[in-house]
């Protein structure tokens, strides 16, 4: 289904479906399923890596269903973390493309500082992608509710694009519109996401062992290598694929350590760092692009002349070995 007939059922069909019971509802369905399908089919290539996933609510119809695109590197959960989505107007047809953030982990924390927080965020987000506001120039959103949510959203939104019923744009603008938002959050990830304070030339020179005066872009490399190596989904799917052990000095932490290391790993993303660009797909093959270390393995693989070659640093701790 066209990304544009997606959009225009949604907006039609939502506000008569929510008088209904949300369990097994064809509309709740296409949101979950076909909806997600249709906005994976319009980013095309852009696509690859990233998570669609919709929601109409959950037991009941939310206020503002949604439909989310998640980088692993990043979040996969509409909670945490920062992200795409199209969020639908709670009583009329109106639907606004947001590079937006999850509100539950920042309420848990904050809480009746939420939407302060939410709002800075949102500011520095903007500043960080403001070459991209020429192509999403929406910078605030209503979402017609006061319910907690959704107003959460609203202070969460820091660009995109809003669309009505009456005047949806055609499919080429909507696709442009969703792969220019997506440009701009892999761009937003690569300089920093929404941390205020990037991580230093101090702590990366540390980790890395790269000089301190190795200049801010060169740096967001190794600052990208490392999120994509927190990324909790890769990390659980390296365990499962390599198991455990690590596999450049062949440390089992439960042998060492007992119960408290049963499980216990780190994932090592083996592709050059010098390969990480802004806007550069990165794709997560977990067999050929990760490897499981201990902790001491990873930490000396980083400052090795070349991270991404786990053989040599084996043979390099292996020959070392007393």
């Amino acid at each position: 289904m066209a990304l544009r007939e997606t959009l225009q059922r949604m907006l039609t069909e939502y506000a008569k479906a929510k008088v209904e019971p949300l369990e097994n509802h064809p509309l709740a369905q296409f949101i979950r399923h076909d909806a997600a399908q249709a906005v994976e089919a319009g980013l095309g290539e852009l696509g690859a890596g990233l998570v669609v996933e919709g929601s109409p609510g959950q037991g009941n119809w939310a206020a503002v269903p949604w439909i989310s695109i998640f980088d692993p590197a990043i979040t996969t959960s509409a909670t945490r973390g920062y992200y795409v989505v199209y969020l639908f107007h709670a009583s009329e047809p109106v639907v606004h493309l947001s590079l937006n953030q999850g509100t539950t982990a920042v309420r848990e924390e904050f809480g009746a500082r939420t939407r302060e927080i939410l709002s800075d965020r949102a500011n520095l987000m903007r500043k960080r992608v403001q070459d991209f506001a020429g192509a999403l120039p929406a910078t605030t959103i209503d979402l017609g509710s006061t319910a907690r949510l959704p107003g959460d959203y609203v202070a969460g939104h820091a660009l995109g694009a809003s669309y009505t019923l009456d005047a949806l744009p055609g499919e080429a603008t909507l696709r442009g519109d969703l792969q220019a938002i997506v440009r701009a959050y892999r761009a937003l990830t690569y300089r920093g996401g929404i941390d205020a304070d990037v991580e230093t030339q101090t702590d990366l020179a540390e980790e890395f062992g790269i000089a301190q005066s190795t200049p801010v872009p060169e740096t967001r490399k190794y600052a990208y290598h490392r999120k994509i190596e927190r990324n909790r989904t890769a990390i659980k799917k390296a365990k499962q694929f390599h198991g455990t052990r690590c596999q450049a000095c062949d440390l089992s932490f439960p042998e060492r350590y007992g119960a408290i290391g049963e499980g216990f790993i780190e994932a090592h993303h083996l592709k050059p760092i010098s390969t990480l660009e802004e806007g550069v797909i990165v794709l997560y093959d977990i067999a050929s692009d990760f490897a499981v270390l201990c902790s001491n393995c990873h930490r000396m693989i980083h400052r090795a002349a070349d991270p991404s070659n786990l053989a040599q640093f084996r043979d390099m701790v292996q020959s070392n070995k007393v």
